[in-house]
């Protein structure tokens, strides 16, 4: 069977649509590293030992990091939307970028799948690190109860 040919505006539309799923992962983080932010201020107060006061911080700037790559996903879910609707054209995407200083050289004319792949690949950062929050603030517990 022979491959079809490559559609930009279609994988445009599905990047964006997959880029828009990271909003879930970053509200709850946001909730998370309130949480972890909660659990700095007990330690602090009650005293707890320096590692628990640390997997604290360490699940709260995880999530700094989540909303990081959010933020990215969320400009770029914003990028791939205009571009499936043909608000504009990747060659004056990319122009625009470089003036703005916000582009490497290299990255233009990229095939649309390489930029989708690219781009969507944030969102599994914001996984990653929202995972590593959820056990970082899991251990909290645990790491107590064992001092």
């Amino acid at each position: 069977m022979a491959e079809a040919q490559e559609n930009p505006a279609v994988i445009a539309a599905i990047a964006a649509s997959y880029l828009r799923q990271g909003r879930a992962l970053d509200w709850i983080s946001r909730g998370l590293t309130l949480l972890g932010v909660l659990a700095v201020v007990i330690a602090t107060y009650a005293s707890a030992p320096l590692s628990v006061s640390g997997l604290a911080v360490l699940a709260v700037l995880l999530g700094l990091v989540q909303s990081y790559f959010a933020l990215r996903a969320g400009f770029d879910a914003e990028i791939f939307g205009h571009l499936a609707g043909n608000a504009f054209s990747t060659t004056n995407f990319d122009g625009a970028m470089k003036r703005l200083g916000l582009f490497a050289e290299d990255r233009a004319s990229r095939p649309m799948s390489e930029r989708a792949r690219g781009a969507m690949a944030l969102v599994r950062r914001q996984a990653i690190f929202l995972v590593l929050q959820v056990a970082s603030l899991l251990a909290l517990p645990l790491l107590g109860a064992m001092l």
